[in-house]
């Protein structure tokens, strides 16, 4: 029985006027960015198609349905945080907490529904962090569209530099799945007063082992034998960097596959890493995050409620506070991938935070942190 009434019509109908805001929400932001974005790259789609011979909208629709997994990816949790402000504002001005309250209803069946409709909405989130969208940029790299396909699809980078382990590397990067480097520099030594050695090299690619390589056409000078130059074909050496940087090299994390970004995270002490490992870290904490912004941004409509009465400035205030929190959760994902704070602080302290003004103002609403009046306020003239 109390199975049921947790699973009943009231709290069907509470979840169901979250999802519709939240949906909402992501729909009217989504067809925003897209005309945004369409305005940008139809022309080269034009020319694309027209380049190809292939009808324009075989080309338009899979690249919408690509920047729309992007797209939504990025903007679920702003949704999430203005549809649960809106929803509770909505649910409000329809009286029905009212209603539910006096038919005896606890509290506990909304936090119910919120739980459910964030266990929804993270679902969609975790999957379209881990999967989705990385399968999506994927696709229009290979297929050369937009402008994910102008920056990531060139194969060939010249002039790239990677340091790392006392290592500067100065190399032409060859993209794709056969990553290599052509016409490499390599600096040892760089903590040293001078160089250890200086290698060049036509060519390396990657050798069984811990972030081997094996360089192709080689000349090395050394400080053990005063820099005279000393030639071989090949020669095996551990680089700061692996085959799956070099394959996706210069490409920010959030677009990488986990596999990949897995491989990155391992070279430790590198910008490389620390990107990827955050982006590891908040693709985890993808599950909790919409949730935590929806309880967020009901909790906040509820703080700007003055009994039956809205106060909009209170209201927008309050909004404003919403998309701030929006804010420093991407400014902690910038901090984790610059390596100024630990990955896994990066991703949880922002929903920790945020989490806990929301607990706060519940609290506040359901009057524990009010102080009771003195009896000489109370009786005061």
């Amino acid at each position: 029985m109390m199975l049921q009434a947790y699973t009943g019509t009231a709290v069907r109908m509470i979840m169901r006027s979250y999802l519709q805001s939240v949906g909402f929400v992501m729909f009217a932001l989504l067809v925003i960015a897209l005309s945004i974005d369409l305005t940008k790259t139809l022309e080269s789609l034009r020319a694309k198609a027209e380049t190809s011979g292939t009808p324009l909208w075989q080309i338009l629709l899979p690249y919408m349905s690509y920047r729309a997994a992007d797209i939504l990816t990025r903007l679920l949790g702003t949704a999430c945080v203005i549809g649960g402000f809106v929803a509770a504002l909505l649910r409000h001005l329809r009286r029905e907490d009212d209603v539910l309250a006096a038919a005896g209803m606890s509290p506990r069946f909304h936090f119910t529904a919120l739980l459910a409709v964030a266990a929804i909405a993270g679902a969609v989130q975790f999957s379209f962090q881990n999967w989705v969208r990385p399968a999506a940029v994927q696709a229009q790299i290979d297929a050369q569209l937009g402008r994910y396909g102008q920056w990531f699809g060139e194969a060939s980078l010249s002039g790239k530099w990677i340091v790392g382990d006392n290592m500067a590397i100065r190399a032409t990067v060859m993209r794709g799945k056969e990553g290599q480097l052509l016409d490499l520099k390599i600096f040892d030594g760089l903590a040293a007063p001078s160089l250890t050695r200086i290698i060049a090299a036509d060519s390396a690619v990657p050798s069984p082992g811990q972030n081997q390589w094996l360089l192709k056409n080689v000349t090395v000078w050394s400080q053990e034998t005063a820099f005279a130059p000393s030639q071989s074909k090949e020669l095996i050496i551990q680089l700061p960097t692996n085959a799956a940087q070099i394959g996706w090299f210069d490409i920010h994390g959030f677009y990488l596959p986990n596999a990949i970004a897995r491989r990155i995270a391992e070279l430790e002490d590198t910008p490389a890493a620390s990107d990827a490992a955050t982006t590891l870290a908040f693709r985890k904490a993808s599950l909790i995050l919409p949730g935590v912004l929806i309880f967020l941004g009901a909790s906040l409509a509820q703080a700007g409620i003055s009994g039956r009465r809205l106060n909009p400035p209170r209201l927008f205030a309050l909004a404003a506070i919403g998309y701030l929190t929006v804010v420093i959760v991407k400014s902690f994902w910038i901090l984790g991938i610059n390596g100024k704070i630990a990955p896994q602080l990066a991703a949880t302290l922002p929903l920790a935070i945020a989490f806990g003004i929301a607990c706060l103002i519940q609290l506040r609403q359901s009057g524990y942190l009010v102080r009771p009046k003195l009896p000489s306020q109370r009786h005061s003239p």
